[in-house]
């Protein structure tokens, strides 16, 4: 048979079972604690994450993108284009009208008043032998063109002044000036009294006297 233990062993026996009975419950006590305190956290996290996908389905029925609809630029346009570039310059060349013709009247010059001139131009394609022409203004002033020929598409001046003859130049001989400032017309005729040609300036009008 066994001997009964001593009583101070038993009492201290009984703490010993009281101390770990003691801490095991506040063991349990903290864990159930914990457990109260921390579950119900994570349900918090899945209920704040399961809201965003149903808002994504309602933007994705927003994407339709007709407006990217590029077909409105219409390319035909370009296809007007190459009709500007038709040139009608051509026309210009024109071929002048053949004859003699007054071109131009120095009847103001800045420097001498007997520097006036009348401008000439053979338009022709042949030389035309002028004399017995005769130029004249609305005064009936008359200069008689001496022996000399124009040659093809060239010009002559008739000066009112004495000089020498060349080419390109024929004097009438005047010491006083024959154009008026203030307006005048010129006539060519030639040997037979035919007017070739007339030009007026200013406040006159040509009457083809």
């Amino acid at each position: 048979m066994r001997q009964p233990l001593p009583k101070s062993i038993s009492l201290l026996l009984k703490l010993v079972l009281v101390c770990l009975l003691g801490s095991g419950m506040v063991l349990i006590a903290r864990a159930s604690l914990l457990s109260t305190i921390y579950l119900p956290l994570v349900p918090l996290k899945d209920n704040t994450d399961t809201p965003t996908p149903s808002s994504t389905p309602t933007q994705t029925s927003t994407g339709t993108i007709t407006i990217t609809a590029t077909a409105t630029r219409t390319p035909t346009i370009t296809g007007t284009l190459p009709t500007a570039t038709q040139t009608s310059t051509p026309t210009r060349t024109a071929t002048l009208v053949p004859g003699v013709f007054i071109i131009d009247i120095e009847y103001a010059p800045e420097t001498n008043p007997m520097d006036e001139y009348v401008l000439i131009r053979n338009q022709t394609s042949s030389i035309i032998p002028m004399e017995g022409w005769t130029l004249r203004d609305e005064s009936k002033n008359i200069f008689t063109f001496p022996r000399y020929s124009l040659i093809s598409y060239a010009y002559v001046k008739i000066w009112t002044k004495a000089g020498f003859i060349d080419p390109d130049n024929v004097y009438w001989g005047r010491t006083e000036p024959v154009w008026n400032d203030f307006g005048d017309c010129a006539y060519l005729r030639d040997d037979k009294l035919t007017l070739m040609d007339s030009e007026c300036y200013g406040s006159m009008l040509s009457s083809n006297n």
